[in-house]
């Protein structure tokens, strides 16, 4: 059971890892990657297994903690999951629009923010305000 729990404890904390890393590597540009989502995938699932083991334990489980990790948890999915939708849709009409105007011959190009910046700092803030409850709170 103690590897199992390494494992899992190991993907948990990747999962992090993706979500942070990610937000990064995008931040003069902030949009929400794919790998960021199925990293909040991986957290939420990896965590909720998590839980399961240490109820199988003998030790003591914080309940509270638990519930606020959770609801952080699937918001920091939910963020992740409208942000990465929003994304796809914007490249979609980026790329037929693109399309269309090379075929008028215009050649304008229009800068426009991402439409899920807004998403990407939630997901990022809310990753971190989950890590600030795991290492906090008792």
């Amino acid at each position: 059971m103690e590897i199992l729990r390494e494992v899992l404890l190991t993907l948990h904390l990747i999962g992090m890892a993706i979500i942070v890393g990610g937000y990064f590597t995008v931040i003069r540009s902030p949009r929400v990657l794919p790998g960021m989502l199925h990293a909040s995938y991986l957290q939420l699932v990896t965590g909720l297994l998590l839980v399961g083991l240490a109820e199988m334990g003998d030790g003591q489980v914080n309940h509270m903690k638990i519930g606020i990790k959770l609801i952080v948890a699937i918001l920091v999915t939910v963020f992740a999951f409208i942000g990465n939708r929003q994304q796809k849709r914007f490249t979609a009409e980026l790329e037929a629009g693109s399309a269309s105007a090379g075929a008028a011959g215009s050649g304008i190009v229009t800068a426009t923010k991402n439409p899920s910046a807004t998403m990407a700092h939630l997901t990022f803030a809310f990753a971190i305000l989950n890590v600030l409850v795991a290492v906090f709170v008792r």
